[in-house]
């Protein structure tokens, strides 16, 4: 029972914890290296079901490892980090390796996107914040992604 008492804890840790701040992306300098972030990629304007489908046929050429396929949505990913939230934007926009799951948003995407994120206290563990984006997901429904850490 020892386990399902930490993930009960971890649970009650994520309804009482709030960001700091939420803002829209928009240049590098407004992130904090060493802070961990909950992101929200969101499609503005177009054609959703295009989308969906222009990412669909650019993973089945799977030249680039490609994130989980969902349903078609303006919220194309929900995703965290611990370590470096700019290094992973930059791999969603297709400054990466080929390797690394992520969106890879300049081989395929061709209208616009805003990010939304949302900074947590320093203080968050690993197990609260996947719990918070966990949560995000389950309300906003990305197009990509999977639920759950990665390990």
């Amino acid at each position: 029972m020892r386990y399902i008492d930490q993930l009960i804890q971890y649970c009650e840790q994520a309804k009482r914890t709030q960001p700091e701040c939420i803002f829209q992306f928009s240049t590098f300098e407004q992130v904090q290296p060493n802070a961990h972030y909950i992101y929200v990629i969101e499609q503005v304007g177009g054609d959703i079901q295009r989308s969906f489908a222009d990412f669909s046929a650019f993973k089945a050429k799977k030249t680039h490892a490609c994130a989980k396929l969902n349903q078609p949505s303006s919220i194309l990913y929900v995703g965290s980090s611990r370590t470096g939230v700019g290094s992973r934007l930059k791999q969603h926009f297709g400054f990466g390796p080929k390797s690394t799951y992520a969106l890879h948003l300049n081989q395929w995407f061709q209208g616009e996107y805003q990010i939304t994120l949302r900074q947590y206290p320093s203080t968050t563990t690993p197990q609260v914040l996947q719990l918070l984006e966990d949560d995000l997901a389950q309300s906003l429904k990305p197009a990509f992604g999977k639920l759950g850490a990665n390990h």
